[in-house]
């Protein structure tokens, strides 16, 4: 039995040796430089991975306030340049009552805060901008008074006004921090329902 596996191996090395080579490829001839291996068929790309995509962030909570049993919806503006509330919901006809408190304790100079109540329709950041050359008058550009309906007072640290007027016809109108710089995250809407 052994003899006979031995010249079954040794018949294999010899026809691998000869004719084909062990390589797979054809023996080259005395003198000739060896032939290049065989091309190979390009790789296939890696699938991609079985992973998960990643859920999209979810959108920021806007907090939305009404008025309280006395009819007063209160707001806060902090130092991190943000309302306490992004929304706030009344009735028409309904007298109302903002207060805003600054709670922060940055100086007026450089962190002061106030809320302006637009018309519908208003564009906040168009008229924030036209409100950073009035200083003078706390933020509330004069010659845009027209597209206001209520606005505080500039609050320093600790300090709060209070505005009053009746709610306007249903709809949304837009709310927004003057200060300058403010306007891009302090800033809101006041829903007539």
């Amino acid at each position: 039995m052994r003899a006979a596996m031995r010249e079954i191996g040794f018949c294999c090395a010899l026809a691998c040796a000869s004719s084909l080579g062990c390589g797979g490829g054809k023996s080259d001839a005395p003198g000739e430089p060896p032939s290049a291996a065989p091309p190979q068929p390009p790789a296939e790309p890696a699938a991609p991975s079985a992973q998960p995509a990643a859920p999209a962030p979810a959108a920021p909570v806007v907090a939305t306030v009404t008025p309280d049993e006395a009819g007063i919806v209160h707001m806060t503006g902090s130092d991190q340049m943000r309302f306490s509330a992004g929304r706030i919901e009344v009735k028409a006809g309904q007298k109302i009552k903002i207060e805003l408190k600054n709670a922060g304790t940055l100086p007026k100079e450089a962190m002061g805060h106030n809320l302006e109540v637009l018309k519908s329709g208003m564009d906040p950041m168009a008229f924030a901008m036209k409100a950073i050359a009035a200083k003078a008058t706390e933020y509330m550009p004069t010659d845009a008074a027209d597209q206001v309906i209520a606005h505080t007072k500039l609050l320093g640290p600790g300090e709060s006004d209070t505005i009053e007027f009746d709610a306007p016809a249903p709809g949304t109108y837009p709310f927004v921090c003057t200060f300058p710089g403010h306007a891009a995250l302090m800033n809101g809407q006041l829903v007539v329902q």
